[in-house]
């Protein structure tokens, strides 16, 4: 029985196709390691608990984290001493940020394991905010206008599964950008409800053995699967 697609599938998917065969397939690892800032904001958003005092919260958590952290996780400790001095002084910036949409954050769940076998998907959604909404942590750069459209198809496999847990349509959902602390509220829509299950059954066929094409603008450069990708292009131009 194949195991149900993971929502950070999706995501991989919407990244590069190939890459779902090659993680999936060929025993590479094509998920990129999270530097160690990245690490550190997300764990820091997951620590906030209440709504008074933000910035003395954020604070506290910087200094146990800077100790956690690489007891959970492979990380040098002078890039996470770096990115924790960085940190000290956008705290501030943050905080007053964020303040302004605690009600939209809290009370929460942080990091909810989610499965549906009925509908072959499952994941660990970063939050589940007030009113039931899904809520997903993005440590790099907010887009001018809404979010991404790779937030918004993964958005929308959490409200799949949480809609089906709950019994009920799960209409909106919120990105966290706290680099710039903003929170997005955006609504999820039936079309891209519908996209996350094609490309469900995409993914699926893929990790069956089917290497699909390599689109045009897929990001190579920095890609941990490159190499083995470009010998099986090489060597298939042979045959055709």
């Amino acid at each position: 029985m194949q195991l149900p697609v993971r929502i950070h599938d999706i995501g991989l998917y919407l990244r590069c196709p190939r890459l779902i065969f090659f993680e999936n397939i060929r025993n590479i690892n094509a998920s990129r390691k999270m530097k160690a800032r990245s690490l550190l904001l997300r764990s820091l958003m997951l620590s906030i608990s209440q709504k008074d005092d933000l910035e003395g919260q954020l604070r506290e958590s910087l200094s146990r984290l800077r100790e956690e952290l690489p007891l959970v996780y492979e990380i040098g400790q002078d890039e996470l001493e770096a990115a924790c001095l960085e940190m000290e002084g956008e705290i501030g910036a943050i905080a007053r940020g964020l303040a302004r949409h605690l009600d939209l954050l809290l009370p929460c769940q942080a990091e909810v394991d989610l499965f549906s076998d009925r509908l072959g998907l499952s994941g660990r959604l970063d939050r589940l905010a007030p009113g039931g909404m899904p809520s997903l942590i993005r440590t790099g750069k907010a887009p001018q206008d809404g979010i991404w459209k790779r937030d918004r198809l993964m958005l929308a496999g959490y409200a799949l599964l949480l809609g089906e847990k709950h019994g009920t349509h799960i209409n909106q959902g919120l990105v966290e950008y706290p680099r710039q602390g903003l929170v997005r509220a955006v609504e999820i829509h039936g079309v891209d409800r519908a996209r996350v299950l094609r490309l469900r059954d995409r993914i699926k066929q893929i990790k069956e053995g089917q290497l699909p094409d390599r689109p045009e603008d897929a990001p190579c450069q920095e890609c941990e699967a490159r190499e083995i990708c470009e010998t099986r292009h090489s060597l298939a131009s042979r045959f055709f």
